[in-house]
């Protein structure tokens, strides 16, 4: 089991970024003020003698984990290509900042190799995690009634076993009813315009970050799932934003949506093929590779590629997806800069 290794012309460091939005409840429901956000940094470093982290240390260190999982993480002894605290590579041509958000209930490091691939392309990438979001959606699912339950599990079952040509015309109510992830995607968007705000405190962090060249005003959004919905959302919102990328994501948050403007790229699982097509802006780039399924878009079907066989993954080759992933979403966003004039050359796009 082992990560893909990135293919950008320098090593990647990582420094870790915790703080608190004062001005909000813990989370949804919570009586407590102080919604706790953690972020991952990853970036162009210079190694002084560490040694690579091991993956997922993010959760080893946590003690909100389940103690089951992090017995779990102490037997895997596969590392990463990130340096904890490397010096910033000075000879590093910064390119953009590029902000993710993770699925439903997950982690920051959940796609640790496209963060490690876009860092050693020459950009800094700043993943996102609410730290109560479990606490979060139970608040909220607490207050769902058994009938409100059972419409929605019957929804998901007709949208997922619908045609294509039936599934974005379902997916417009589905979404529309779907008020709990809706208000979890506005709140996580919410999240993720503090960290736009707070950017020039993420790069103090990295040891020469404050030295770093970068047009904070001009972000690049990339997310997984429902981190998908969160980047459009924010899109849609937040001027800063420079483009959005959605990994086989839905359109929850504001109904009906906001237009977004932004260059945006849908990267659909054949699973999902066309599911947001009713409500993607007319100028998104579509990819749907074959053979494919959610999870696909997802670290661990690369690191487990056996999933195939149990029928969670595709039978698309899920290393050889991963890699297309993460060649895909860098040249969308050295694209974008270009369109937006962006003075950094740009480096050639890996075609392995």
């Amino acid at each position: 089991m082992g990560l893909l290794a990135p293919h950008g012309p320098h090593r990647v460091g990582t420094v870790e970024w915790r703080f608190v939005d004062t001005e909000r409840p813990a989370y949804i429901g919570s009586a407590e003020v102080g919604r706790e956000l953690y972020a991952k940094i990853w970036y162009p470093g210079v190694p002084a003698g560490q040694d690579a982290e091991r993956l997922w240390a993010e959760l080893r260190a946590d003690a909100n984990v389940p103690r089951a999982i992090r017995y779990v993480l102490k037997a895997v002894r596969t590392r990463t290509s990130s340096h904890p605290n490397a010096p910033l590579d000075a000879s590093a041509r910064l390119s953009s900042v590029v902000v993710y958000n993770h699925g439903l209930i997950s982690f920051a490091s959940e796609n640790t190799s496209l963060m490690e691939h876009l860092a050693s392309r020459g950009y800094v990438a700043v993943a996102l995690r609410h730290v109560e979001q479990m606490a979060e959606l139970q608040a909220l699912s607490r207050n769902d009634s058994a009938a409100k339950r059972k419409a929605d599990a019957e929804a998901a079952r007709r949208l997922q076993s619908s045609a294509r040509e039936e599934r974005a015309r379902l997916a417009v109510e589905y979404y529309r009813q779907s008020v709990n992830t809706n208000r979890i995607v506005s709140e996580r968007a919410r999240d993720t315009a503090l960290v736009l705000d707070r950017l020039a405190d993420a790069l103090r962090r990295i040891p020469g970050g404050d030295e770093a060249d970068l047009d904070l005003g001009a972000i690049h959004l990339v997310g997984f799932s429902v981190g998908g919905a969160v980047a459009s959302e924010t899109a849609a919102r937040d001027p800063r934003v420079a483009s959005a990328t959605n990994l086989d994501g839905g359109f929850y948050g504001t109904q009906p949506g906001l237009p977004i403007r932004q260059p945006y790229l849908m990267m659909y699982s054949a699973a999902n093929d066309g599911i947001n097509d009713f409500l993607l802006p007319r100028h998104a780039v579509r990819h749907t590779p074959p053979s494919t399924a959610h999870l696909n878009y997802h670290d661990i079907s690369a690191l487990l590629p056996l999933l195939r066989y149990t029928g969670i993954t595709g039978k698309a080759d899920s290393r050889e997806l991963i890699a297309f992933r993460n060649r895909t979403v860098e040249a969308f966003i050295r694209s974008a800069d270009e369109a937006r004039g962006s003075q950094h050359t740009p480096l050639p796009v890996d075609s392995t």
